[in-house]
């Protein structure tokens, strides 16, 4: 099964990247800089001397010649290590299938800290890494960019925050926007005029609010939006203030996971509201939520494309003895777009804004992607309504984009 799935995955990326590298191919250019496209300084075809030091710092997979460096909190207390964890052992399922000789991947440990992080780049960069995978956090991705923009190094990280998100320093992740755009947007087709929004008062709930409101704007609906921080008492404080708006809305919207969706539908009926005939959103975090209590059924929830991640969740079980989350996945699709790049544009200029940026994107273990030159990545998001107490498909994810 898994021989399968991984065989697939060279089919769709190798495609895709004969695409963008036919691009580069015909619009490159001999110095870095010069070029315009979509309204932004283009590096493409830019190649740069990187002479690979024989004994780089790190844990080394594969003998390929491109130096890739993966980036990631491994000695993070907490449950980041976990995160940390996934990130390192999905990278080397993927070195495994595909890098052995193609790239040769570096791992270098942040410590979650955003000097580390900045360091650790510093240094793949000095020992002659192509690419920089990671880091997780957002201050971090921030700090390593200060060593890799001036270098000319792209980073493919793994932070929602798409503050830090620019040109060369792309986010490979799924953003909040995306997100709520697509849950949001399935409410209006379906009719929904009237939407409460329980949202955590931090930097993803602002980027939620800021997309709920533009798209409540364009679709006349009223949106109500209710902030709380994550304390049982402020939360039911936000169930308190809310009441009277949920009871006259018909949509309640509640895109974190874990308990928090459970504890604030309890509180809400608790409360008094009636919630029969009221549709209940959530959003990818949802992939947490206890799908089993009887008040989430019916429930619908953007999320990632899992047709081929379930495959990849059996493999990487049997190795290491766990099931993976998203970002395992993330980090097997990552090296092995690099991987398959290098292969296929060679060691003196692997990794070509044309390339990353091609428009016609890739498929992986999460899905159908597309880099952006914004710096975030488009994803197919799927729908998934709650259904005899587990999520099941109401609408696929998009298979693929567009070249325009």
């Amino acid at each position: 099964m898994g021989n399968l799935v991984s065989k697939s995955f060279v089919k769709i990326v190798t495609a895709s990247v004969l695409v963008a590298a036919t691009f580069s191919l015909s619009a490159c250019t001999s110095s870095g800089g010069g070029n315009v496209r979509n309204g932004l300084p283009s590096t493409q075809g830019a190649t740069v001397d990187r002479v690979l030091n024989p004994n780089p710092q790190g844990e080394t997979l594969g003998q390929g010649p491109v130096r890739v460096a993966l980036l990631a909190p491994l000695s993070i207390p907490g449950a980041a290590s976990l995160v940390a964890a996934e990130l390192k052992n999905g990278a080397a399922m993927a070195m495994q299938d595909f890098g052995q000789n193609n790239i040769q991947l570096v791992i270098k440990d942040t410590k979650g800290q955003a000097a580390d992080a900045q360091t650790a780049a510093g240094q793949a960069i000095s020992e002659g890494a192509s690419l920089i995978v990671g880091p997780l956090f957002a201050a971090n991705v921030s700090a390593a960019s200060a060593m890799t923009l001036p270098s000319r190094v792209p980073m493919l990280a793994f932070s929602t925050d798409t503050t830090v998100a620019k040109r060369n320093v792309y986010l490979f992740s799924f953003t909040p926007q995306a997100d709520t755009s697509r849950i949001l947007k399935y409410a209006a087709d379906t009719g929904k005029r009237s939407i409460v929004a329980f949202l955590p008062v931090n930097a993803e709930g602002l980027l939620r609010e800021k997309v709920a409101r533009e798209l409540a704007g364009s679709r006349n609906m009223q949106i109500a939006i209710f902030k709380y921080e994550r304390s049982g008492d402020a939360i039911e404080k936000a169930i308190a203030q809310a009441a009277l708006s949920v009871q006259a809305a018909d949509t309640i919207y509640v895109p974190e996971g874990g308990p928090i969706p459970n504890v604030v539908l309890s509180g809400l009926k608790r409360s008094g509201v009636t919630l029969d005939g009221k549709q209940v959103l959530g959003s990818g975090n949802w992939e947490s939520v206890k799908t089993t209590d009887p008040l989430v059924q019916g429930a619908v929830y953007p999320g990632r494309d899992i047709s081929a991640f379930n495959s990849f969740a059996t493999r990487y079980q049997g190795i290491y003895g766990t099931q993976p989350g998203v970002q395992a996945a993330l980090a097997y699709d990552a090296v092995t777009l690099a991987s398959e790049m290098a292969r296929i544009n060679g060691k003196d200029n692997p990794f070509p804004q044309t390339s990353l940026e091609s428009r016609n994107g890739f498929r992986g273990i999460n899905g159908a992607f597309r880099i952006k030159s914004d710096g975030t990545t488009e994803r197919g998001l799927a729908l998934y309504r709650v259904i005899n107490n587990q999520g099941t498909l109401l609408e696929p994810a998009a298979s693929g984009f567009s070249a325009y």
